[in-house]
């Protein structure tokens, strides 16, 4: 049941994006640096991991997930590592 719910935050989230690209009238170039910004976000909270502690897993679904939802997605999985894990 969980993996629907993450399936459909998922789904809305690209939604979300793909309307505010369209939106702008700058559909590639909004979608592909939300993208950037999410796995570059991904990658610099597990580069300050040695720091803080905090390490997120990249996987297909994590990336997936910051390549879609942006810097959003990112906090997201923070906010669930610390929470749940």
């Amino acid at each position: 049941m969980l993996k629907f719910g993450v399936i459909a935050a998922l789904l809305v989230a690209c939604v979300i994006v793909v309307v505010s690209a369209f939106r702008t009238k700058r559909f590639f170039s909004c979608v592909i640096l939300s993208a950037l910004h999410g796995i570059g976000a991904i990658f610099a909270v597990n580069a300050l991991g040695l720091v803080t502690g905090l390490h997120i897993s990249l996987n297909g679904y994590t990336l997936a997930a910051s390549a879609i939802g942006g810097t959003p997605a990112v906090i997201g999985m923070i906010i669930t590592e610390i929470l749940f894990l």
